[in-house]
């Protein structure tokens, strides 16, 4: 029983000590991708923002030019990486 505590124990101290807070927030995330997607056609918008594993997960979408994606933001540098997008 003592052995199965401690092996809960540092289990969850591994799992919650690598989950940490990002460098990029939310509203920084948004910024980015708003400017990343905004063009002469129209201006894109936020439609949803998670945060999970390290980077946050952004669904967008520009009704000026019928264009909607999901992008990936670094939650330490701010990289984008794209993972959807469509055009109509």
């Amino acid at each position: 029983m003592k052995r199965l505590s401690l092996l809960v124990l540092f289990l969850s101290s591994l799992l919650f000590g690598c989950m940490q807070e990002p460098q990029i927030t939310e509203s920084e995330a948004i910024a980015i991708i708003e400017e990343l997607h905004t063009n002469s056609f129209g201006t894109a918008e936020v439609i949803s923002i998670d945060y999970g594993w390290g980077r946050y997960e952004v669904e967008w979408e520009n009704e000026g030019n019928c264009e909607w994606g999901i992008d990936h933001v670094d939650g330490e540098d701010g990289q984008v990486e794209m993972k959807q997008a469509s055009i109509c």
